[in-house]
C-alpha cells in the first residue's frame, strides 16, 4: 500500500517539479564569485581575407643520362 502512495505522489511531484524549474527561456543563474583583478578586454584584430598567391606549376627535374659504359673486348 505504502508503494502504490510513494508511486502516485512521485508522478505528481516530479512533473511539478520540472515545470516549476523551467519556467521560461531564462539565463542560467550562476552563484556569485569575487573576481580580484578587473577583466580586460582587447578587441581581436579583424582578419580581412587577402588574395592567396598563385603557385607556379612545379617542374621536375629530369634525371640526365649518364653514358652507358663501352664495354671492353
Amino acid at each position: 500500500m505504502t508503494f502504490v502512495l510513494t508511486v502516485i505522489v512521485g508522478l505528481v511531484v516530479v512533473p511539478l517539479a520540472l515545470f516549476l524549474t523551467n519556467q521560461g527561456p531564462s539565463n542560467v543563474t550562476l552563484p556569485a564569485t569575487h573576481v580580484s583583478s578587473p577583466r580586460i578586454t582587447t578587441p581581436s584584430p579583424k582578419v580581412t581575407p587577402t588574395a592567396s598567391p598563385k603557385t607556379s606549376p612545379k617542374v621536375t627535374p629530369t634525371p640526365k643520362k649518364s653514358p652507358s659504359p663501352s664495354p671492353s673486348a
